[in-house]
């Protein structure tokens, strides 16, 4: 047996549910002719006789009646199936893989999600704590879909788009004797033991360190690299240095922690939106449109 055409199904489906053949054809947009032709030819097709017609009345048989709901069904899927092929050409379905720092976790990618999901709830979303360097190779390796990290200067085919500027402040132990101060330098910070991430892990962030410091002509002691913003205040915590972090990092509940700005010599960081440039999805596009300009 042949494939049965959705369009036949779909001329059967209207007559059954009008009986009346003038009535279906109006509805479907055809002439009677055609839509005879139709029901005849699905008729021929199946080998059964689907309606019983007389001048005056159309009928469905036993096994029109049966084909009656089947067909509604199948209708039914195949109107589901176009309507989530619809969505994935158009990106409003589907899946997005997302990389994220761990540090935007707690500010900036609540409020992205949310806008995200608010305009297209019926993309799904898979999000991977990971830090810049893993989202730039995954993202050229195709594991993931966009990344969000502390790289403003990716390089082809990777793009960025800035969606964050944060500033570094300094963490110290509540004991320390900077941390009577309300304010320090970079100056200050090059006498002491400093705990920073470890290049590897965000080398934009390290380079620009490393330069800040040399353009005063200091060269900084680097004690602990611990890879997480958390991690790095738990090392200040225990006595291992001063850190350098995010200012985000003052709302973290660590105990005999305080944070003091640092003046002059250090640039913010950009959070941005990376994607690859020549193969990203839709949702991609999506997002970025979601984003209001930094």
């Amino acid at each position: 047996m042949a494939q049965l055409s959705l369009k036949f199904l779909r001329s059967f489906v209207a007559v059954a549910d009008d009986l009346h053949f003038g009535r279906a054809a109006r509805r479907l947009g055809l002439s009677q002719p055609p839509l005879s032709h139709h029901i005849q030819a699905l008729e021929v097709e199946l080998g059964v006789k689907l309606f019983d017609r007389t001048r005056r009345s159309v009928a469905l048989t036993a096994a029109g009646r049966m084909l009656y709901q089947e067909a509604r069904g199948l209708l039914a899927h195949a109107n589901r199936v176009r309507h989530v092929m619809d969505g994935v050409c158009g990106g409003m379905t589907g899946e997005l893989s997302i990389g994220c720092v761990p540090s935007a976790l707690f500010g900036v990618l609540p409020s992205i999600l949310r806008g995200f999901r608010d305009r297209h709830p019926d993309v799904g979303i898979v999000l991977h704590e990971l830090h810049t360097a893993a989202i730039l190779d995954q993202l050229l390796d195709g594991t993931l879909d966009v990344g969000l990290a502390w790289e403003n200067r990716p390089a082809a085919p990777l793009l960025a788009q800035p969606v964050w500027r944060e500033i570094f402040v300094a963490a110290l132990p509540q004991t320390h004797p900077l941390a009577a101060r309300e304010r320090l330098t970079l100056a200050d910070l090059g006498r002491e033991v400093l705990v920073v991430s470890p290049r590897r892990v965000t080398p934009h962030h390290y380079d620009a360190l490393i330069a800040a410091f040399a353009a005063i002509g200091v060269t900084p002691r680097f004690g602990q690299e611990p890879p997480t913003v958390l991690s790095r205040i738990g090392f200040v915590a225990n006595g291992f240095g001063i850190g350098i972090v995010p200012s985000f990092a003052a709302m973290l509940p660590v105990a005999g922690v305080a944070y003091r700005p640092i003046d002059g010599g250090l640039f913010p960081a950009e959070l941005c939106l990376i994607w690859h440039g020549k193969a990203a999805p839709r949702p991609v596009t999506l997002l970025r449109e979601t984003l209001a300009p930094l």
